[in-house]
């Protein structure tokens, strides 16, 4: 299957998730340990409930500024490996039509295991050492992005 399009399927499950505030679903996404890194720092996530006060802060930040449409869209990705894809993506805020904080690229690596493929890593622009990271930070500036797939000199 195209990495592409395997990459966009994973991301849509977890954007789903996220604006219907399922965390059962969600939490079924990720390989732990689960590698996150920000514009300042990384964290480790090595279970579900590392990740459940995140999805649940960037849930409700959703929910409170009314967001509609929360898409992340699959810019780039390719196999690194027959069980490893490496991709990056621009994720969208909208609210009734109208972006609510301009689009922002990110990363995920992820990982196939027992048939799925589920996210081992990402990387977002967020300008916090904190996690999860405040709305603030989900909603305010970003950092530098480099696709991960040019930095390894393969774009």
């Amino acid at each position: 299957m195209n990495p592409l399009e395997v990459y966009q399927q994973a991301i849509d499950i977890v954007s789903r998730a996220v604006l219907a505030d399922d965390f059962e679903t969600y939490a079924t996404c990720f390989d732990f340990p689960y590698l996150i890194r920000t514009a300042d720092t990384h964290f480790v996530a090595h279970g579900p409930d590392d990740l459940e006060e995140t999805f649940r802060t960037v849930a409700r930040a959703l929910a409170r500024r009314g967001v509609t449409h929360y898409e992340r869209i699959a810019r780039d990705a390719e196999y690194v490996r027959p069980d490893r894809i490496v991709g990056w993506h621009f994720t969208h805020m909208i609210r009734d039509g109208v972006r609510i904080i301009a689009p922002h690229a990110s990363s995920q690596i992820l990982v196939l295991r027992n048939g799925r493929w589920l996210a081992t890593e990402a990387n977002y622009p967020l300008l916090t050492a904190d996690w999860p990271p405040s709305e603030a930070a989900i909603f305010g500036p970003k950092g530098y992005f480099e696709s991960p797939l040019t930095s390894r000199g393969t774009e």
